[in-house]
């Protein structure tokens, strides 16, 4: 054998080698990931620990005293928590005197002239002189006497707006324009589907019904209200009301200006109107029309580099409504105060 063929000989010898110590080694990775997705004689795999996994967590607790313990510890400390925050949603419930209907009419009359009294912009007033508070209007400013069927409402409905009105003007809101009553959307419950694919009402247990039952004390009036804001006292009313003692959620707001500040320095429709004019007057004349001493005033305002200034800009017109919760604790204590005597 020449020295050709000895070289020959032995790189083939070195790659047949390579070539097994390479497959052993893919056949090691793979037996090595087989064995940990499907487990083997020494181990179970990743699929059998997922299903097991799976398996205890769809199945029951097992009732030994352990897990008693802990699922009566956890129920405990559920409790615990919703009643501590029922509590705290709860802590500006009211609770009102009885009155009669000429009674409760005097009452408005007077408490309507103290917050229109209010600080605002409307001459010094939140509101102008015969604003009657909307649906209010015919026991403001009219000769209407409230039945004694409408009285307990009423005075919870008086008493939220009252209390969403001082707020406002505390935020510093302009003018209050207008006064609604909103109806309160309640959550539509949708229905489930049963094992063949049908839709079925569902059925609520009979513990879930108690709660609910024991919850239906919680009674919710929404309104909408209509004011002038600038944007600082805008953003002031929604913190506020949101961190009212009084549980009270902003339940939509929308704002816009009456007119564009910025456009109107720019000169805006004024700025179309006058170079319609000025096309107008070439068309009559070559030699032009002369200036107008609105262009020269607009002319200066941009050489000077003031376009418009915040502070003087036109109020937001918002639109908002909020729903005003209470959750009946007070009227509670009163039934076990009597029940107890």
């Amino acid at each position: 054998m020449n020295k050709n063929r000895m070289i020959l000989a032995v790189a083939g010898g070195v790659t047949g080698l390579a070539v097994l110590v390479a497959a052993y080694f893919t056949w090691s990775s793979w037996s090595a990931k087989s064995a940990a997705i499907d487990g083997d004689d020494e181990s179970e795999g990743l699929e059998a620990v997922v299903a097991t996994a799976e398996r205890l967590s769809r199945s029951a607790v097992y009732p030994c005293a352990e897990s008693v313990k802990a699922t009566e510890g956890n129920a405990a400390q559920l409790a615990e928590w919703m009643a501590g925050a029922r509590r705290l949603a709860a802590r500006g419930d009211r609770v009102f005197p009885k009155t009669t209907p000429p009674a409760f009419k005097t009452f408005l009359v007077q408490d309507a002239k103290r917050l229109v009294a209010l600080p605002g912009s409307a001459a010094g007033q939140l509101a102008q002189p015969d604003f009657a508070f909307g649906p209010f209007k015919g026991y403001i400013a009219g000769g209407d006497l409230p039945s004694d069927a409408q009285l307990a409402e009423l005075q919870r409905r008086w008493d939220d707006v009252a209390v969403v009105t001082e707020t406002l003007a505390a935020s510093g809101i302009g003018e209050l324009t207008d006064v609604q009553f909103k109806s309160a959307e309640k959550p539509k419950e949708e229905p489930q589907q049963n094992a063949r694919g049908n839709r079925r009402q569902a059925r609520k247990p009979a513990k879930k019904a108690a709660q609910e039952e024991k919850t239906s004390a919680v009674s919710s009036f929404s309104y909408e209200f209509s004011f002038t804001a600038k944007p600082h006292a805008l953003v002031k009313a929604v913190n506020a009301l949101e961190t009212c003692e009084r549980f009270i959620s902003v339940d939509d707001f929308s704002f816009r200006r009456e007119k564009d500040a910025i456009a109107e320095a720019l000169g805006g429709d004024e700025k179309k109107a006058e170079g319609a004019a000025q096309s107008g007057g070439r068309r009559r004349r070559r030699g032009g029309a002369a200036p107008s001493p609105l262009a020269e005033e607009k002319k200066d305002d941009a050489k000077s580099g003031i376009v418009t200034d915040p502070q003087l800009d036109a109020p937001f017109a918002v639109t908002m409504t909020v729903t005003v919760h209470d959750f009946g604790s007070l009227e509670e204590g009163d039934k076990n105060g009597e029940e107890a005597k």
